[in-house]
């Protein structure tokens, strides 16, 4: 017996601590676990670190679907509440505007993660779990050396998991890519233009009457599409990407490459959890004290997002130390390998219509080129929607509403017939005609280029 065991377990005794261990691993957490976890943006510094709410992932919880959430796609005229788990968690985890943000999405190939294997890894989690095993070892506390292995094995099942995760997502993305190449936009485009030219031919011969059906005008899979998606407390957030990548990585959950595999990681995930929870309450108290302040910080500190991509924690302890911060200004993250989103917003001025603000013509047509780029028709690549550093002071704070998001987006009449079918415009003369007034509005302050 190591001669410092027992002055640990007197230690212990003398106290007349009891921490309720059991209950903290199974019972505090989950919920926010399931949210950080599940929208798949790993932090920098505790992504190898064990967290509270281990049977979420064990149980495969932070993938499943999430209500309250709806899509509609206005350029296609399609209207769903089924959101990939994943899509609806990320979109709860960010700090969004009621009407005002716009996140676009685009594929490409994220830079190796080196970075995160070096200080997540190396610096953060094998110190601590070297501490521990070292702990439990000299003090001959083999329910504690139980315990820290029941933790890293579920901080390896939840990795594994999360990467299958983001693996399937990018599945999704490429069989979107190939059927959307198989569409062969070019060639569908010019036979519809052949046969739009033959049909005003026949009109115009009498051949055929004016109320004859026009042929249908294929839409351009790469095409930045219309839609916005109305989260559970209600705000509205404009989605900018590709027609093809709408449906296949929004909407459909991803399917994970080794399936097997990832079932295997599950019944793994399980008994770790179970020997976690056992020998935790079984463990010395200086294990215990240890294995709970490691779990906990880095329970708090991931639900924050501190070390994530999407994390605005650095910016907003700016602004409270009178630093000043854009509120407009936008920022990136990758969820998978090849999907990267961009959060920015539409700027506030946008919400003043008065008079006074359209004769400024706020902003100038080329401080909105990229802002047509992104929600006007054709193959050009979405850019950021940002204010422009020029933009005039607002004095007084103007709510934020769903009628200045229609207005923005320049819908066509067709768009405004979808959105009066799924019930988003009022049977109200008045409103219709303040929502018409808006849009011509708009349409003058982006230098009528529309």
């Amino acid at each position: 017996m190591y001669p410092w065991h027992a002055k640990l377990a007197s230690w212990a005794e003398g106290t007349g601590l009891h921490i309720d261990a059991l209950g903290l691993v199974t019972l505090l957490g989950a919920e926010e676990m399931d949210r950080s976890i599940g929208r798949l943006v790993p932090s920098l510094y505790f992504d190898f670190l064990p967290l509270l709410g281990a049977f979420v992932v064990a149980g495969n919880r932070f993938t499943e679907k999430k209500p309250g959430f709806t899509l509609y796609n206005i350029s296609e005229g399609i209207m769903t509440t089924e959101l990939a788990g994943w899509f609806s968690r990320w979109l709860q985890g960010q700090e969004l505007y009621r009407a005002r943000s716009v996140v676009k999405w685009e594929v490409g190939k994220r830079p190796p993660r080196w970075r995160s294997f070096l200080i997540g890894l190396l610096l953060i989690s094998v110190p601590s779990y070297g501490v521990l095993i070292a702990l439990t070892v000299l003090a001959a506390d083999w329910w504690g050396f139980a315990n820290v292995m029941a933790m890293i094995v579920s901080v390896i099942v939840r990795y594994f998991q999360v990467a299958q995760s983001q693996a399937g997502i990018d599945e999704n993305i490429k069989q979107a890519q190939d059927e959307a190449q198989r569409y062969n936009y070019a060639q569908k485009l010019e036979i519809y233009e052949t046969a739009l030219a033959r049909h005003h031919e026949l009109r115009q011969k009498g051949i055929i009457s004016e109320d004859a059906k026009l042929p249908v005008e294929p839409k351009d899979p790469f095409a930045i599409a219309k839609v916005i998606v109305i989260t559970e407390d209600s705000k509205a957030v404009t989605i900018a990407a590709p027609r093809y990548l709408v449906k296949q990585a929004f909407t459909a959950s991803p399917q994970v490459p080794n399936s097997v595999l990832y079932t295997a990681c599950q019944w793994t995930g399980w008994v770790a959890f179970a020997v976690h929870v056992i020998s935790i309450g079984m463990a010395g108290l200086y294990t215990q004290i240890c294995s709970v302040v490691i779990i906990l910080v880095a329970t708090v500190l991931t639900a924050h997002k501190v070390g994530c991509e999407d994390s605005r924690l650095w910016s907003l302890l700016r602004s409270k130390l009178g630093h000043g911060i854009d509120e407009d200004l936008g920022y990136s993250c990758w969820v998978s390998s090849r999907l990267k989103a961009t959060l920015s917003s539409y700027p506030a001025s946008y919400t003043d219509w008065s008079d006074s603000q359209n004769e400024r013509k706020l902003p100038s047509v080329q401080e909105t080129d990229e802002l047509r780029g992104v929600l006007r028709r054709g193959r050009r690549n979405p850019t950021d929607i940002e204010s422009s550093s020029s933009k005039p002071e607002v004095s007084i704070k103007i709510p934020e509403r769903r009628q200045d998001l229609y207005a923005w987006l320049d819908l066509t009449a067709e768009e405004d017939s979808h959105l009066n079918f799924w019930g988003l415009i009022p049977h109200n003369q008045e409103w219709k005609n303040l929502y018409l007034e808006k849009k011509a509005k708009h349409r003058r302050r982006m230098g009528g280029h529309f």
